[in-house]
C-alpha cells in the first residue's frame, strides 16, 4: 500500500497518457490498449494536447488488480508495429482445444509423409512456415532438439513431431504466407476428419 501512497502524493488527482504508461512502467501502445478496451476508465477532453483526462484512483485499482492476476493485456494484442493487424494472425492454439496438441503432429506425420526421416534446416522453415531466423533461434536454443550442426543441422523428423506440439509452436503467430498455408491446411484436415 506504500508505493500507492506515494504515488498520491507524486502525482495529482487526473494524470495524462504519458504519466499513465510512465507510472505503470508499460509502453505507450500498452497504455493505449488498457484505455481504448475500458481497462483503464478515462474522460475524454476533446483536446489534443491532453485527450486523456485519467482518474490516478483508477490507475492504482488497475495496478493493485494487475499485482494480483497478472497482465490484462492478451498475448500478441499489442504489436510495435500498429500497420500489421492482429486479427489478420492465427495460432494453432485458436483451432485446437487444450489436450489435442497430438493432432498437430498426427497431420505433420501425415502431410510430410514424402520427408526424409532427417530435415535440414530448409525442410522445417518449408514444413513449419517459420521463417529461416526464428528456425535457426529454436535450434540454437535448443527448443528443436538436431543430431548435428556441422556442417549443417540434421533434425530427425521425430524431433519435429516433438516440437510442433509445444506451446512454443502452438503459440506462434507469423504474416508468413507459408504458415498461413500450413496453419489453413491443418483447419480443413481437422474439420474433414472431425466431420467423418
Amino acid at each position: 500500500m506504500k508505493k500507492y501512497e506515494l504515488l498520491k502524493k507524486k502525482y495529482p488527482e487526473y494524470i495524462s497518457l504519458d504519466q499513465l504508461y510512465r507510472i505503470c512502467k508499460i509502453a505507450k501502445r500498452s497504455a493505449i490498449y488498457l484505455i481504448q478496451h475500458g481497462i483503464i476508465p478515462v474522460i475524454e477532453t476533446g483536446k489534443k494536447t491532453w485527450r486523456y483526462k485519467i482518474s490516478l484512483d483508477d490507475v492504482i485499482i488497475y495496478l493493485q488488480r494487475r499485482d494480483e492476476i497478472g497482465s490484462m493485456i492478451p498475448r500478441g494484442a499489442v504489436k510495435s508495429r500498429p500497420t500489421k493487424t492482429v486479427s489478420n494472425r492465427k495460432s494453432f492454439s485458436q483451432i485446437i482445444k487444450p489436450g489435442q496438441e497430438w493432432e498437430i503432429a498426427e497431420y505433420f506425420e501425415y502431410i510430410y509423409s514424402d520427408y526424409g526421416d532427417v530435415l535440414t534446416t530448409a525442410d522445417i522453415v518449408e514444413m513449419t512456415g517459420l521463417n529461416k531466423s526464428t528456425v535457426l533461434k529454436l535450434l540454437k536454443s535448443g527448443q528443436i532438439k538436431f543430431l548435428s550442426n556441422k556442417p549443417t543441422y540434421l533434425i530427425p523428423k521425430q524431433y519435429l513431431l516433438k516440437f510442433v506440439v509445444t506451446r512454443r509452436f502452438i503459440e506462434s503467430q507469423t504474416i508468413s504466407e507459408t504458415f498461413k498455408k500450413v496453419l489453413g491446411g491443418f483447419e480443413i484436415w481437422k474439420n474433414a476428419k472431425s466431420s467423418r
